[in-house]
């Protein structure tokens, strides 16, 4: 039997062993699949409590809230203190207690009923109306289960969020939650308010949550009392709230077999909420992965064995044909200890040895010394020959160059630089070479091209200009990135290569300034280098800082913008004038009374050292502008906290009222802040509405005019109402009657 080479076994092991992890990774998956597609059965219970949690104690968290409210409303703890019988005063109270819960239960469409319970007058005020507690129980409430006197029990009783399930008149189940009101003194008050939520609502939320028809959805109460989202109950029996403990947890149904349940506690009542899962679900899921894993296992053998096989043939031939060809060249035989690439290493190794290029080190060499001596040309001043520059390669045919620097650009920067970097240099050098004698380098993320010139026309310069130009449209078009160019002057001698470089690479914060990608130094040179931006000019602007006028303030700053960057300004003007400009704002803001200003706010580090486009600039200081004239405004309304403003407000009013276009809008525009600011600080002030002062004063005017025997048609536009239909109800809705009806008094 022929003896296998041994990198030929090892291929072939290697091969086996490779197929050995499928068949591993296969059994451990065959091992953890119950376990695997238990816990994503957990995670399902999980997150469907989790839904269930969240959603429904909102929803209660909503109802508490409503509760809490309507216990410490003063109007309902004064109703509270009624006894006997309500009188007109208190009727009309009651009316307004009704719309206001009626806009509640309408707030929400899971409120099917709100009312409250007078202890003391046995009366009812609800979304239905105002009634007697034995009218209100006959109408919606009456059932065999829970009579009247029950009812009222349980009404009278101190409640906090408690629940009772209770069906309505119309046999439909309801949960009712009570809260009995505080009195002023902190004890309890005499009144109890019932939130009531539609029963199906529940069952139908813990329905829509259900992954699965096989599964159920529970909620347990504190009373052991239960919510299904099916009927009948769950097939694991009746839950005790006390016995059902967080997690996860299995148990045996009724009529056998084993369920998984999760259990969650509510976070804002005395509820837990239970998720119920049946086991075999669980097998049969299981059993399908196991019989999957068990056919992939066999296969995978089957198909990995005869891979193994054709591979390591297949793969060991190029080996073989190496060592062919090496014999032919080599009086060696492989040793004992060594295998296949051992020999091989050592034969190439003996044959690099003899056959080294030394042209290749030499070129390599000659390649590091030229750019050594063109990175001298660029970085110092040159007072040579020239001969040793000839020796390496670096040749010009004239005294006068010019630095061109390239800064190839793309908004993902990595490994792909170099390659950009390649390009411009070879695309840069083959366009010039029938106009100009050009040497590349690269310096960092740049490129320098020093481009010897036939001489001092500004032709060259044209024709440079329009080298540098075909290249940034090539590299935009072709390779996809931007690259910036800046052109230096032209020089004389090989000194002034540095002299070029130097001015080359000052042109960098030109680009933002003048929102170009090429800049020559001979355009921008002559640049103005003043500003005008004199002290009256500042004390104006400084004046409308501190009077919190940002408007006027952003004008005179525009004005002296546009007077001093409308036309080419050096970049140090630039800078200058904007460091200039900053100070103003900080001086500004110090006399208006915020000292912080330059501790808070974002100033040189946010934009003067960005060197931001004029346009961006301009929008920047209006930005900060108005964040400081704010904060000047708060700072001297809060100095002002007395009711000097509001009396302003209202005296504004008294003199307007009449006016049908008066309102919050109107009146905001006269003081020059917006209607939310104004209304806030007229409710801090006052402690009443804004609009509910313009509407009462109205009113008040109007019923003066009727006292005097105007028409109703005539008092409208008198009192500041645009026509008669609107008066009618304003006044109505004001005072409880209509104008007529109040002109009839008298």
């Amino acid at each position: 039997m022929k003896k296998r080479p041994k990198v030929y076994i090892r291929m072939f092991l290697s091969y086996l062993g490779m197929l050995c992890i499928p068949i591993v990774a296969a059994a451990v998956i065959y091992g953890y699949s119950s376990r695997v597609i238990r816990s994503q059965a957990e995670r399902m219970n999980d997150t469907l409590l989790e839904m269930i949690q969240r959603e429904l104690d909102q929803q209660i968290s909503d109802v508490q809230k409503i509760a809490a409210r309507l216990a410490m409303d003063t109007s309902v703890q004064a109703a509270s203190k009624v006894k006997g019988r309500f009188g007109t005063e208190d009727q009309m109270s009651l009316y307004y207690l009704y719309n206001d819960l009626l806009s509640l239960a309408m707030s929400e469409d899971f409120i099917d009923d709100v009312f409250i319970y007078f202890h003391n007058t046995k009366t009812v005020c609800g979304i239905n109306g105002n009634m007697s507690a034995e009218l209100f129980y006959d109408l919606y409430y009456r059932n065999e289960e829970y009579p009247f006197s029950q009812f009222c029990q349980y009404m009278e009783k101190p409640h906090y969020n408690d629940t009772l399930r209770i069906a309505r008149g119309e046999g439909k189940d309801m949960l009712l939650f009570t809260m009995t009101t505080l009195d002023s003194y902190g004890g309890t008050g005499t009144a109890t308010i019932g939130i009531g939520i539609k029963f199906a609502e529940l069952k139908d939320r813990l329905s829509s949550l259900k992954w699965d028809d096989s599964m159920d959805a529970v909620i347990v109460s504190g009373d052991n009392g239960q919510i299904h989202s099916a009927e009948p109950a769950n097939p694991v029996g009746n839950l005790k709230f006390d016995e059902l403990e967080a997690g996860n947890h299995v148990v045996h149904g009724t009529k056998g077999g084993q369920f998984m349940i999760s259990v969650l506690e509510s976070q804002v009542i005395d509820w837990k909420y239970v998720a119920m899962f049946p086991m075999t679900l669980i097998e049969k899921s299981a059993k399908q992965i196991r019989a999957l894993t068990m056919v992939c296992l066999f296969g995978c053998g089957i198909l990995g064995f005869g891979a193994s096989c054709y591979l390591t043939g297949k793969n060991y031939n190029p080996l073989k044909a190496l060592m062919d060809t090496f014999k032919k060249h080599s009086e060696g035989e492989i040793g004992e200890q060594d295998n296949e690439y051992q020999w091989l290493n050592t034969q190439m190794d003996q044959f690099f040895k003899k056959h080294v290029d030394a042209n290749l080190v030499i070129k390599s060499n000659q390649k590091g010394l030229k750019n050594y001596y063109l990175l001298q040309l660029l970085q110092d001043y040159y007072y040579g020959d020239g001969q040793e520059l000839d020796r390496y390669g670096i040749h010009f045919n004239s005294d006068v160059n010019v630095v061109v620097l390239f800064e190839p650009r793309k908004e993902e920067e990595g490994g792909e630089a170099a390659l950009r970097r390649f390009i411009v240099m070879n695309i840069f050098e083959e366009m010039c070479q029938d106009h100009f004698n050009v040497e590349m380098i690269e310096l960092g993320e740049r490129v320098a091209a020093i481009t010897n010139l036939p001489g001092m026309s500004e032709d060259y310069m044209e024709i440079l200009k329009d080298k540098v130009e075909n290249l940034q449209a090539m590299t935009e078009e072709a390779f996809q990135f931007s690259c910036i160019a800046f052109i230096g002057a032209a020089c004389q001698g090989l000194e002034g290569i540095h002299t070029s470089y130097l001015q080359a690479g000052s042109l960098e914060e030109y680009v933002v300034l003048l929102d170009a990608d090429l800049i020559i130094y001979d355009d921008v040179k002559n640049m103005q280098l003043h500003y005008d931006y004199s002290i009256e000019a500042e004390q104006k602007i400084i004046n409308a800082i501190e009077a919190g006028d940002s408007r006027q303030a952003g004008k005179l700053m525009i004005q002296i913008f546009d007077h001093n960057l409308s036309g080419k300004v050096s970049a140090d003007s630039y800078r200058h004038l904007v460091y200039d400009m900053v100070g103003t704002l900080v001086k500004g803001a110090k006399l208006g009374g915020y000292t912080s200003a330059a501790r808070e706010l974002d100033f040189p580090d946010g934009f003067s050292m960005k060197r931001l486009p004029v346009a961006e600039l301009k929008q920047r200081f209006q930005e900060l502008l108005d964040e400081i004239c704010e904060k000047i405004l708060g700072m001297k309304k809060e100095a002002a906290g007395d009711k000097t403003f509001s009396r302003k407000v209202e005296a504004y009013i008294q003199e307007n009222y009449r006016d049908p276009d008066l309102n919050i809008a109107i009146t905001s525009q006269h003081f020059d802040i917006t209607p939310a600011y104004l209304s806030s600080i007229y409710k801090k002030q006052t402690g009443g509405s804004l609009l509910d002062y313009i509407n009462t004063m109205r009113i008040e005017r109007a019923q003066e005019l009727l006292e005097q025997g105007y028409s109703v048609v005539e008092v409208a536009p008198m009192a500041g109402f645009r026509e008669s239909g609107s008066f009618i109800r304003a006044f109505k809705k004001k005072t409880g009657v209509t104008p007529g009806q109040f002109k009839k008094k008298f």
